[in-house]
């Protein structure tokens, strides 16, 4: 990277740009997934907008590709680059809150324990990611899963407006009536348009909710599964279920684990979840009224620098007989270092399929997503890792939304062709992603445009 460049961006942000003979610099470059061995030449900690609008400026000015970093949580390593310049927002956190209107201004660096924590003062919530310490940005431009996914939408379909700057250096204020079409695509394919320094989101009372997890022995995954879809089947949109086949219990040992969310008040409902989830023998169960933010943290943390691969799909059913492969997919992993492997169940539904601007999300008619988590230590075990996450996702394929086990939801996505094109993006979407590219980031600051158009199929 020219010198030049670093000195201008020392100018810019005093103190806060580290290259590659600082103390902290395999500090700030490390990311959730240790498989990602990124070495940008520089990295640059802005504080505002300002300085985002003057680092993107002076970054195009010679020729250095930006990547965003928000939480640094993506599987697929896009919070970093190789020799170009890395845009770390991790001091740009803050939370404004209005009880009021019930609208929070979430600034770009923030993680989801930060606007949990500042909406629950006011018993307030929007749908938010289930580890806290995963970046609002990144999960929110992807989609963004929750427990309040199917009552308030997707992460993104509660957003009302976002400021951001592109890669012209514009300062760009975007929502339905300005710039709509930035807009929609922000919501699912918004990686890589720009750096989003502001969310606004809307938020919903969630005082308090009955949550919580019940612990069967793996043994007993049959029944359970069985439970789980009938639970499903007819269940209000504000309740939801994760079933998670992962390591249980102290010592930890393969289970099957229901994680119930139900946040309306209806008694019935709680006893109708108690009655149906009593289907098997438990080995542990945390279920009851509970603080929101308690749920949220529910799930834990995982380590920064373990090696991940995930794979995912989006269903438009989930039979007995998945439910059985799965289980037995599941029985086979585990890489013997002290880091088990993971699947788990999402339902979707309720208000996911009927958000006001769909934007570039593709799964939205799917049943539930599957995702197969493996997490191991020893690099040794790369292949067969990969391999048994990706057999998780051939056994999906005859019940895929799309028929071909692509990676519908970005956020979850390990390989970086399925960031570029999405489960089966429409060509109308892509032709509108290079537009929009080729409108705000006329030099490729943020790396090349999306891929163009699939061409059509021979006659």
């Amino acid at each position: 990277m020219n010198p030049s460049l670093a000195e201008r961006l020392e100018e810019l942000c005093p103190r806060r740009v580290v290259t590659t003979g600082h103390p902290r610099y395999d500090e700030l470059r490390g990311m959730f997934n240790g498989m990602h061995d990124r070495r940008p030449a520089v990295i640059c900690l802005p504080v505002d907008s300002r300085e985002i609008a003057a680092v993107v400026l002076a970054a195009r000015e010679a020729g250095t590709t930006v990547t965003v970093r928000g939480g640094g949580h993506n599987v697929a390593g896009s919070g970093s680059n190789d020799g170009g310049l890395v845009m770390d927002l991790r001091l740009m956190r803050g939370v404004t809150v209005d009880p009021v209107r019930a609208l929070a201004r979430v600034q770009g660096g923030a993680t989801w324990d930060d606007i949990d924590a500042a909406a629950a003062r006011y018993g307030l919530a929007t749908t938010g990611g289930t580890v806290g310490s995963t970046g609002v940005a990144g999960l929110t431009l992807g989609g963004g899963l929750g427990y309040l996914t199917r009552s308030l939408g997707l992460a993104c379909d509660r957003v009302e407006s976002y400021r951001m700057v592109t890669g012209d250096g514009r300062r760009r204020q975007i929502d339905a009536e300005h710039d709509a079409e930035l807009n929609r695509l922000l919501r699912g394919a918004g990686h890589g348009l720009g750096v989003v320094d502001e969310f606004t989101f809307r938020l919903a009372p969630v005082p308090r909710v009955y949550g919580g997890r019940f612990a069967y022995p793996l043994r007993y995954a049959a029944p359970v599964m069985a439970a789980f879809t009938e639970l499903m089947a007819d269940a209000p949109a504000d309740m939801t279920c994760l079933l998670l086949l992962e390591p249980w219990g102290d010592p930890a040992a393969r289970s099957v684990v229901a994680n119930v969310f139900y946040s309306g008040g209806d008694e019935a409902v709680v006893r109708r979840i108690e009655r149906t989830m009593a289907c098997a023998p438990l080995t542990g169960k945390d279920f009851g009224p509970r603080s929101y933010l308690s749920m949220q943290a529910s799930l834990g943390e995982t380590d920064c620098g373990l090696r991940h691969y995930w794979s995912t799909s989006s269903l438009t059913a989930l039979p007995g007989e998945l439910a059985e492969g799965l289980v037995d997919q599941y029985a086979s992993g585990g890489c013997g270092d002290g880091v088990e492997d993971t699947v788990i169940i999402t339902p979707l539904g309720g208000a996911v399929p009927d958000a006001e601007e769909p934007g570039a999300i593709t799964f939205r008619d799917a049943a539930y997503t599957v995702l197969a988590m493996a997490i191991w230590r020893d690099p040794a075990q790369d292949d067969a890792r990969r391999d048994w996450a990706r057999g998780i996702s051939r056994l999906t394929r005859p019940w895929s939304l799309h028929g071909e086990g692509h990676a519908d939801y970005v956020n979850y996505a390990s390989d970086p062709v399925d960031l570029d094109r999405p489960g089966r993006m429409t060509d109308d979407t892509s032709r509108s992603l290079q537009d929009v590219g080729r409108r705000v980031d006329p030099d490729g600051v943020f790396g090349p445009a999306h891929p163009a158009p699939s061409a059509p199929a021979p006659a």
